[in-house]
């Protein structure tokens, strides 16, 4: 009986693309928890969702992804990148693909205006739009990901967004080549920073957790030990300022984070530039 519930129920919302081979039995225990987490967490914002399967993906990039840019929640799942990691990393990146199916699964979503701070330091220092879209992609990747994460442990989902914070968090050798490569550029300094803050803010809410909550804070520490203490400390004053006071509005939030950025992290960048003469 249970098995022909979650058969109807698959039928109702999700409508799978394949694209090449890939192991059936691990697509199986994939769309179990789709269905698990529809059925716990509610439906997706269209009440319907495409899901696409990738045998292969190209380089970069994740192992799961969510879109709803086109009008309907699009997940993809790369099942070459899913073979290689832990299953409860799995799972737990694909839970967030259907949060994010549900609380921000409309095109709106994607088509994020600049808030008003950010388009007055880019008008004054005619800055490329390039760097702009690519700030406000950080904060409101940064926004979304902290709400799926806090919209999951209210949903009582903490084991499996553990074991994903912390393969998020792990740090890699790309992103220490990546700062050494950027650290005397002002625009390139200032993305790094905001992805950086969009890197950790999958982990914020769980910080907060009785269990956990330690260890992530300290894994969140690793995550910037490369970085000189200054920017730690900007980072860090971010995340205890704002996330904080974020709401249930993903657009109000997002104009929350990014003022913080100009304020804490731009501005004092141009300051610094100045005063140095560094490029941007």
């Amino acid at each position: 009986m249970k098995e022909k519930s979650m058969s109807d129920l698959f039928k109702k919302i999700i409508r799978i693309e394949r694209f090449g081979e890939f192991n059936e039995d691990l697509l199986e225990k994939i769309l179990g928890v789709l269905i698990e987490s529809y059925e716990r967490l509610g439906p997706p914002a269209t009440y319907s969702v495409n899901l696409k399967v990738f045998g292969r993906s190209e380089e970069g990039g994740f192992f799961a992804c969510h879109d709803a840019s086109g009008g309907t929640p699009t997940i993809s799942i790369f099942m070459d990148k899913v073979s290689t990691l832990h299953l409860n990393v799995v799972l737990g990146g694909v839970r967030r693909q259907v949060a994010h199916s549900i609380i921000h699964g409309t095109p709106e979503f994607y088509r994020v205006k600049l808030p008003s701070e950010l388009r007055r330091v880019t008008d004054e220092h005619g800055f490329p739009q390039e760097f702009a879209a690519k700030i406000i992609y950080g904060t409101s990747m940064a926004v979304k990901e902290y709400m799926v994460t806090r919209f999951l442990m209210e949903g009582g989902f903490i084991e499996d967004q553990i074991a994903y914070s912390k393969y998020v968090l792990e740090p890699t050798a790309e992103e220490i080549i990546s700062w050494e490569a950027v650290k005397d550029k002002v625009m390139d300094r200032i993305i790094y920073l905001t992805m950086t803050v969009r890197d950790i803010s999958c982990a914020i809410p769980l910080t907060q957790d009785s269990r956990f909550g330690d260890e992530i804070k300290a894994l969140i520490e690793r995550k910037m030990e490369h970085l000189p203490l200054n920017y730690k400390l900007k980072i860090k004053k971010i995340i205890s300022g704002v996330f904080p006071s974020f709401t249930e509005d993903t657009f109000k939030n997002i104009d929350l984070l990014t003022n913080a950025i100009v304020k804490e992290i731009i501005y004092e960048e141009l300051a610094f530039q100045k005063e140095t003469s560094q490029q941007l």
